[in-house]
């Protein structure tokens, strides 16, 4: 199947949105939910988030089918590190909808992420996986992105 991409538009929010609330509160960790309640954790990350959902901040876009049904999205910006000297391309946020994953839209996206980075100038792009999304490590492993950095935790109480 052909995927073409577009910039998002402001029409597209309430699906970005949706699909970024979800996936935040998925990626939260076990131990982690237990003491949150979910309505004031998206009530506060939504603060956080709004820059980059609505457009602020890095670029948005949306993958559709020849049809032009919304089967995805990504967020792209730059990241500069602490810890090197220039900036790498990013991507903040990649969602792809439950009913087409498998599918080959993510593989779509990642591409032109990469492309959009190149376009730019990067010499590297970057993204963040939550260690549980086993799916999504695969893809990004497949697609040849390595950890370079490993957030680790501790329960204390």
């Amino acid at each position: 199947m052909a995927y073409r991409l577009r910039p998002a538009r402001k029409a597209d929010e309430p699906a970005i949105w949706k699909a970024t609330m979800e996936t935040v509160w998925a990626d939260v960790p076990e131990d982690e939910k237990a003491g949150l309640d979910r309505r004031a954790f998206e009530a506060s990350f939504r603060g956080y988030a709004a820059e980059f959902v609505e457009g602020r901040r890095g670029e948005r876009f949306v993958a559709e089918d020849e049809a032009g049904r919304f089967l995805g999205y990504m967020i792209l910006g730059e990241l500069r590190p602490f810890f090197s000297p220039r900036g790498v391309g990013f991507v903040y946020d990649l969602w792809v909808s439950p009913d087409r994953r498998r599918a080959g839209v993510a593989g779509f996206l990642l591409g032109e992420a990469e492309r959009w980075a190149r376009s730019r100038g990067y010499e590297k792009i970057k993204l963040e996986v939550a260690e549980p999304n086993r799916a999504a490590r695969a893809l990004y492993d497949m697609a040849g992105y390595s950890a370079e950095r490993i957030y680790m935790g501790k329960r204390l109480a």
